[in-house]
């Protein structure tokens, strides 16, 4: 099984790009955020998901690959197709139109609307990825994202180990934690501020 490929960008499409890797170019399927990220020419790294899908009718099998620019991407593209009703063409619009962060933490505090701009997810199907994916993820790290302080750590990631050290739920206090985030305004909190603005929240 694939897992990754390391090579020069070779084509830059709408959905797709081609990486050389050893004078193989692979054509690679990727979200918008990933292709934004991308660069024709430079050398770069994908983390792929290999997939086959098999025609019932004519027999015939399709394989493809979809990459991404970090692991925790294609976990959660992985988590989202296993949902009834969530195709990989979907799979990659949620992620091209979401990042990894903003869909972690939609499933995780209930937030339907967050999907309503997703072309091909009416109200049904975005309950179900809540309903479905919403224990699943309950204990998962956040994924890259979020607000970033000097170190490459988040502010996130780490007022909410804070949280939970102290006992409190994990969804609860992501919800809050949330709400202050987007509440703040000005200069960048610090972890031990953010801790005080949503222990207030709860």
């Amino acid at each position: 099984m694939i897992d990754s490929l390391n090579g020069e960008l070779l084509e830059k499409a709408q959905d797709h790009v081609v990486i050389d890797c050893h004078g193989v170019g692979y054509l690679v399927h990727v979200p918008a955020s990933t292709l934004a990220a991308l660069e024709k020419g430079v050398k770069q790294r994908l983390h792929v998901h290999y997939s086959v899908s098999v025609d019932v009718r004519s027999g015939s099998s399709e394989h493809r690959l979809f990459g991404f620019a970090h692991r925790d991407e294609r976990q959660l593209f992985r988590r989202l197709i296993d949902v009834q009703g969530v195709s990989a063409t979907i799979g990659m619009t949620i992620l091209g139109g979401l990042s990894a962060a903003d869909i972690h933490t939609a499933i995780l505090t209930g937030n339907e609307a967050a999907f309503k701009h997703i072309k091909g997810i009416g109200p049904k199907l975005a309950q179900r990825i809540i309903q479905e994916l919403q224990g699943k993820l309950a204990n998962v790290a956040l994924p890259t994202g979020g607000v970033v302080r000097s170190g490459g750590n988040t502010l996130h990631t780490e007022a909410l180990s804070a949280l939970i050290s102290l006992g409190l739920d994990r969804m609860k206090a992501e919800r809050a934690l949330q709400t202050v985030l987007k509440n703040t305004k000005g200069d960048t909190p610090t972890v031990e501020e953010l801790i005080k603005l949503t222990l207030k929240n709860l």
